[in-house]
């Protein structure tokens, strides 16, 4: 059964319409089945002649081993032109290979891979190069030797292998670097500088320290937006010195930049976040939360600053963002209009949950601080998101998507996300009755909830913010069928979400969009406009789905949204056109 709605909250008042227009084309390709489960778009291209190209990963199982990527061409009618299956075959002693990034860069396709190999005894870095007419060459980039990879840092590629196996990678290139130990966590480093306020004794000698010594290492790409160049990231780590290995390379491959970076300050510790390639593919450009055993000394504020540098092959420059009396877990960076804008949420030091949104504004060129705001939620969000209860609070927030309109206004979408552990029952059921399966283990619930949206003016100074409520989770490690894809389009924001046919009614007459199984969902739209009004519209009821489709794992060409469907070994492709 269709439906479509349209809903306005403003503070108190509650009303619900009949949305008019929210004009959607659907188009599905024929059914078809691949060899393997597991399928992922990394990567959507249309050429001038509207032909599309979509690279898919795929990953087999104990009944059906295997890794690699399809590379499949479409036309304008989903109807399946061409495709090549590139698999990824290595010998033995070619250990743990991953592969770090892929994307199109001179009409040519780029899978970046590393390995260690057995025999070499060396990390070694390449480049499956497959053309157009898919033919298929490869380059080496670099190699560091066992030796050389220790003088930099404890590093472990393993680690990174087998974390890959166990997760959906979307080659989302977003520059992130896990370097932070994982036992400072959100609660952790908030505790840590914070302390003095809320009373909590923490170790922050634990800040210099990781259980693990191969803890904190990590490997990543990033591609520039024009296509123009690309860096590689290793993090290593070596308790006493914060060290990263970059590299640069031109669309051509040719190497660009090959340096140790490092923080020679002794008493600083760095936790590198992010790393981007300058647009003009000439410079690196990295951001660091730094901390100062001085700092924590402090009777007023934040005991640690960020940290940005630009870093080119003669010489670097840094600037220092001070957060000031907040809490910011984490920054993103982007490029707009020759500016580097820096963007996060924040906590007050007597606010133990997230109070609102932080902007920094930096000339790309010299990196000064051309503007800085902390932007406090609006009265709307609060109570979008709280209703009468303003005890609740924000459990953790990841960005998904940063927009910027034609008046460079800012569009940050996000989303409440975070883990949950419940401990294993008191009372023991045996196995024998779950077919040999222990009901005594504990439970994961990853959690995917409400959509956060904030609009902000061009100097980064709050407009709007909404909260849309929503409330799905999942007990594996895969948010393929739920969370969602944004796009921007004409003013426009909007979110593709799976969920159920009743769409819940809270108190105050707020709604929630809840979930159901999976192969039962309904594919809604939800469109949110320049004022931050919202209505949303069943595009696919589950009757009509032959599979249901990954809404979180959408590929997004112009004013176009591509997501795979898929049930078992069965698939399908689906277009959603605004």
């Amino acid at each position: 059964m269709k439906k479509l709605f349209a809903l306005l909250i403003i503070l108190g008042f509650s009303a619900a319409f009949y949305g008019q227009n929210i004009p959607v084309v659907i188009e599905k390709s024929e059914l078809f089945k691949d060899e393997f489960k597991n399928s992922v778009i990394l990567l959507s291209e249309k050429n001038s002649q509207g032909e599309v190209t979509l690279v898919r990963s795929y990953n087999g199982s104990m009944l059906s081993q295997g890794s690699g990527f399809y590379i499949e061409k479409y036309d304008n009618n989903l109807k399946l032109k061409k495709a090549f299956d590139f698999e990824m075959k290595h010998p033995g002693y070619q250990k743990y290979n991953t592969i770090l990034g892929v994307f199109r860069m001179s009409d040519n396709l780029h899978f970046i891979e590393i390995y260690y190999d057995l025999n070499e005894k060396s990390y070694i870095c390449f480049d499956n190069i497959i053309s157009k007419d898919f033919n298929n060459t490869n380059r080496e980039l670099f190699r560091l030797t066992k030796e050389d990879m220790k003088k930099l840092g404890n590093f472990s590629l393993q680690q990174k292998c087998f974390a890959r196996s166990n997760e959906f990678w979307t080659n989302d290139n977003s520059g992130t670097i896990n370097s932070e130990n994982a036992q400072n966590n959100t609660d952790g480093f908030y505790n840590a500088f914070f302390g003095s306020h809320s009373g909590v004794v923490y170790d922050y000698n634990s800040i210099y320290h990781t259980e693990s010594k191969n803890e904190g290492s990590d490997i990543m790409l990033n591609v520039n937006e024009n296509k123009t160049a690309f860096c590689i990231a290793i993090g290593t780590n070596t308790g006493e010195k914060d060290c990263l290995k970059l590299y640069l390379f031109d669309n051509n491959l040719n190497k660009k930049m090959d340096i140790f970076y490092k923080n020679d300050i002794i008493d600083k510790k760095c936790f590198f976040q992010n790393i981007q390639t300058s647009p003009d593919g000439n410079s690196i450009l990295l951001l660091a939360k730094a901390y100062r055993p001085n700092l924590k000394k402090k009777k007023e504020g934040g005991k640690y600053y960020y940290e940005f540098s630009k870093i080119t092959s003669e010489n670097q420059v840094s600037q220092k963002i001070d957060v000031g009396d907040h809490f910011v877990g984490t920054l993103k960076t982007y490029f707009h209009n020759n500016e580097l804008i820096n963007i996060g949420f924040y906590c007050d030091a007597d606010d133990y949950k997230y109070s609102g949104v932080c902007a920094f504004k930096l000339d790309s060129n010299s990196l000064e601080l051309k503007s800085s705001y902390y932007s406090p939620f609006t009265t709307q969000f609060l109570f979008d998101k709280y209703g009468d209860n303003k005890s609740k609070s924000l459990k953790g927030i990841d960005f998904k998507k940063v927009f910027f309109t034609e008046d460079n206004e800012i569009i940050v979408n996000a989303e409440e996300s975070y883990v949950e552990s419940n401990p294993a029952p008191a009372t023991a059921v045996p196995s024998s009755l779950y077919g040999g399966m222990s009901m005594n283990s504990s439970s994961v619930h990853y959690n995917f909830d409400d959509i956060i949206i904030a609009k902000l003016n061009a100097d980064g100074n709050m407009i709007w913010a909404r909260n849309i409520n929503k409330k799905q989770s999942t007990t594996v490690d895969d948010n393929s069928f739920v969370s969602y894809t944004s796009i921007f389009n004409k003013d426009k924001n909007y979110f593709f979400i799976n969920t159920k046919d009743e769409i819940k009614t809270l108190k105050d007459g707020r709604i929630e969009f809840g979930q159901t199984r999976k192969n039962k969902s309904n594919l809604d739209v939800i469109e949110v406009d320049a004022n931050g009004n919202f209505q949303y519209k069943e595009i696919l009821d589950d009757e009509e789905n032959a599979v249901p489709f990954m809404v979180s794992k959408g590929a997004i060409i112009d004013n176009s949204v591509y997501f795979m469907g898929r049930r078992g070994r069965e698939k399908q492709l689906l277009k959603v056109t605004l």
